[in-house]
């Protein structure tokens, strides 16, 4: 690996359940946690290495693609994790790397779920593009077939590195970008924009009854997106709620924080709010935002997996990628 960074070997988790991957590389990724979006541009907030989890096809000959893995408000503990880890296993069997990103362990964070201030989201979108570059730096990896898959919280950052300016945060011009993004029940309140995104084809899953995220914001920002240049296929199903594909998670009423309600639009290209509580808005400074945010913010949600929808799901991002990155068979 380049950039002076450590990769070793390391043991698989004790706990995982026998269908998980049998071991993996463990990565450090020097990042960053900018605690506002100032300190993002600039490259600000304190340093820290971000740690990544990297598991490569069984017999892979030459470059092959890959996909970044971002974690929900649950990290990468619980059944949330083992989910993101089950998807690692089926990228392996469809021939591509895949690289989990854990942005919350580094920093003494176990989940974020009941408080989200514990972290900003800016540093999950910091990890990203940091193990972007990365991965782009292995010679086992095609750097030209990077993408990101998240969920919830880190679904979010999967819409979000489509944008430039936030590329551009942590990454020079000349540096690689994703090549595509799959984006399960991604937060979009708040919704960021640009004046530019990287045009990459994009692919959204979610269900209609999510009381925790709402479909509504997601699918606007798909919409928008969609008018930017990146090819959009969105994926609705019909009374399927929160974390539909994680098998043997919590089936039931959550406490979790949820900004539902909330509506801010922010211009990514001038870090001004352009729109709030459904209102055009202009001049709103920082603290004015976290009043509101503050005041909008509910607790209690329902999750329920579906496995009948995660199979589906699980055929789409297969097609998905063989279009998008040439897999074979």
């Amino acid at each position: 690996m380049g950039h002076g960074l450590r990769m070793a070997v390391a043991v698989a988790w004790a706990s995982l359940t026998p269908w998980l991957l049998p071991a993996q590389e463990k990565v450090d990724i020097a990042s960053r946690t900018p605690s506002t979006w100032t300190e993002y541009v600039h490259g600000q907030g304190g340093a820290v290495k971000a740690v990544g989890y990297l598991y490569l096809p069984d017999g892979a000959k030459g470059p092959v693609p890959a996909m970044i893995l971002k974690h929900g408000s649950a990290g990468l503990t619980g059944p949330q994790g083992d989910n993101i880890r089950k998807w690692a296993k089926s990228l392996n069997e469809w021939g591509m790397a895949a690289f989990v990103v854990d942005s919350f362990g580094p920093r003494g964070i176990g989940e974020s779920a009941s408080d989200q201030s514990k972290l900003r989201s800016l540093a999950d979108l910091a990890d990203a593009f940091a193990g972007l570059k990365v991965l782009a730096a292995d010679a086992r990896i095609d750097a030209s077939r990077i993408g990101i898959i998240g969920w919830s919280r880190g679904g979010a950052v999967a819409m979000e590195t489509a944008l430039e300016s936030a590329r551009l945060g942590v990454l020079a011009p000349t540096d690689p970008k994703f090549a595509a993004h799959i984006v399960f029940y991604g937060q979009a309140s708040p919704q960021y924009r640009d004046k530019a995104t990287d045009q990459a084809p994009m692919l959204f899953f979610h269900g209609d009854a999510d009381n925790l995220v709402p479909i509504g914001p997601t699918r606007e920002f798909a919409d928008w997106i969609g008018t930017q240049g990146n090819a959009v296929t969105f994926q609705t199903y019909p009374g399927v709620y929160h974390d539909f594909d994680v098998e043997g998670g919590i089936d039931g009423s959550v406490k979790a924080e949820t900004a539902r309600n909330c509506d801010v639009v922010v211009d990514l290209s001038t870090g001004e709010v352009v729109r709030m509580n459904h209102k055009p808005v202009t001049g709103v400074n920082g603290l004015a935002l976290i009043h509101y945010m503050r005041g909008c913010m509910e607790r209690g949600a329902e999750l329920h997996p579906n496995s009948a929808a995660r199979a589906d799901a699980v055929d789409r991002v297969h097609r998905f990628l063989k279009d998008t990155f040439h897999l074979p068979g």
